[in-house]
């Protein structure tokens, strides 16, 4: 499976499930009632439920041979409160979403036989494994794949020790990750738009 993102492509294993969220069907009936979404909500065979928002603050101007100055990038205190709101909306939303299918005879019916089936691409099985991973077993990972220039390091870990300082639900530390430090590679290969 491969999705395109703010600049960057990404190529997930066909083993993994995922969805881009925030151009989902049900993230755009939630958007409504102000819910943030991540980008990628992903289920790999193995570990926990993983969120992931994608942020390129990396220049992408050829006309530009400098990095994105510090003035023109956010607030790492403000986007930390950022990526742990959309971590936390995702997370109500998909126990919103396995509310709403609980609430359907058909799902309540046909959701074994989806599993016995081994239909793991449909949107049941997807949700329905979601929240598991999630409530039940509460193992789920907030990653923020974040590019940016060299010459913003004092930006970037500022931002990390301000997401590291805030609460997550389940409890995690959340990971910032990028093409040069993926810690999903090989299975998870991402690369930059020409």
């Amino acid at each position: 499976m491969t999705f395109q993102e703010s600049g960057l492509r990404f190529h997930f294993p066909c083993d993994w499930l995922v969805r881009k969220f925030d151009s989902h069907h049900f993230y755009r009936g939630l958007s409504g009632f102000g819910f943030k979404g991540v980008d990628f909500i992903a289920l790999p065979p193995d570990g926990p439920l993983l969120l992931i928002e994608i942020k390129n603050y990396f220049n992408r101007d050829p006309r530009v041979n400098a990095p994105v100055p510090p003035e023109q990038l956010p607030a790492p205190d403000i986007l930390a409160d950022k990526l742990h709101e959309k971590s936390a909306d995702t997370l109500e939303a998909i126990e919103a979403i396995q509310g709403y299918y609980r609430r359907l005879w058909t799902y309540r019916f046909f959701l074994a036989w989806s599993f016995r089936l081994r239909r793991s691409r449909s949107e049941w099985v997807f949700w329905t494994l979601a929240f598991q991973r999630a409530y039940t077993e509460r193992q789920a990972q907030f990653v923020c794949w974040l590019e940016s220039d060299d010459g913003q390091t004092d930006w970037r870990e500022t931002l990390s020790s301000q997401l590291k300082a805030l609460t997550f639900d389940p409890p995690f530390e959340p990971l910032i990750v990028s093409i040069g430090d993926n810690p999903f590679f090989p299975q998870l290969k991402v690369e930059t738009l020409p």
